[in-house]
């Protein structure tokens, strides 16, 4: 008996994921990506830099603080950001690149920053592609 109630629970289980991965209602849009900036993205806005895009669709980005490391450093840790791989900028570095320029714009939370960068960006980094 105990063998049969088995995959019946499995069933009442699954019953609700399943549901969920449906996607949503039909002909609902697609949903966007919180920490991504796509090119159609880009492209439907009037920005003329990549600051100006995030300021636009992601503005949360913009007041990424997490304060000062520690008691003796005077500094907050904002959000750096890193083009095409090349090594970590200020913030205000967007201001310098042309939105024509733009492929796609992506938040990386501290943790994958620190995978990726190694440590010291407790507020994460945008790393933008470029089309070249």
């Amino acid at each position: 008996m105990r063998g049969s109630w088995t995959p019946f629970a499995l069933l009442l289980l699954a019953g609700p994921l399943l549901a969920c991965a449906g996607g949503g209602a039909p002909g609902a849009g697609t949903q966007r990506d919180a920490d991504v900036i796509t090119l159609a993205e880009i492209e439907a806005t009037e920005a003329e830099s990549a600051y100006q895009v995030v300021q636009q669709l992601r503005p949360r980005w913009m007041t990424r603080n997490r304060g000062a490391r520690s008691f003796a450093a005077s500094e907050a840790d904002y959000t750096r950001v890193v083009v095409d791989d090349m090594p970590p900028r200020e913030f205000d570095h967007l201001r310098e690149i042309p939105r024509d320029a733009l492929r796609e714009l992506r938040l990386l939370s501290p943790r994958e920053a620190t995978l990726l960068y190694g440590t010291g960006y407790s507020a994460g980094i945008i790393k933008v592609t470029t089309k070249r």
